[in-house]
């Protein structure tokens, strides 16, 4: 597979070049801006890309391919949590899901089940959480709830120290009325 060619300009990343921005694009990568069909890239996107050498990105100032710790080093002074988005979805497509960005209240992805990309909606909301470190559980109740309202399942995704990740399935537990027996 040859490699494609994107530029990052002011911490955004494009594929200018229309056929290689449609493959990118049907792979579930990207999104497409307007009339033009320029593909942007998000910076976990380009990240994975750049690692699996299915991209090469070029600073539009400097002229130069930018390497993944350049890429990193850029995208974290924008999103201090770049890197625990990016172990996330590094797994979840190592795994064989398409992976999209999550629509914000601490949803970090949208994930399809394996071959339902285009065809079906997201099947899992998708926050990151490093193990050990604090959450609020008032957080996790807002992301809960709003999967709840998509009807979509929340995985939590914990990172462990050594940057493995695990998910659990979060859901509302509901306890049913019990007679005086029960007591």
């Amino acid at each position: 597979m040859e490699t494609i060619s994107a530029v990052y300009t002011e911490g955004r990343v494009a594929v200018p070049a229309r056929n290689e921005a449609n493959s990118l694009y049907q792979d579930g990568y990207g999104s497409l801006l307007g009339d033009s069909r320029l593909l942007t890239l998000k910076p976990v996107e380009t990240l994975y890309l750049v690692e699996k050498m299915r991209i090469a990105v070029i600073d539009e100032e400097s002229r130069r391919k930018l390497v993944f710790q350049e890429l990193l080093s850029k995208f974290s002074s924008r999103d201090p949590l770049i890197w625990t988005r990016y172990l996330v979805y590094r797994d979840l497509r190592s795994r064989g899901f398409v992976v999209r960005g999550g629509p914000g209240l601490g949803v970090d992805f949208l994930v399809y089940e394996r071959g339902a990309y285009g065809k079906r909606p997201p099947r899992y909301h998708v926050h990151a959480v490093w193990e050990g470190s604090p959450e609020p559980i008032r957080r996790l109740c807002e992301v809960l709830e709003a999967a709840g309202e998509s009807d979509r399942t929340l995985r939590l995704a914990v990172i462990d120290r050594r940057g493995e990740v695990v998910y659990y399935t979060l859901s509302e537990l509901e306890f049913e009325k019990q007679g005086k027996a029960a007591l």
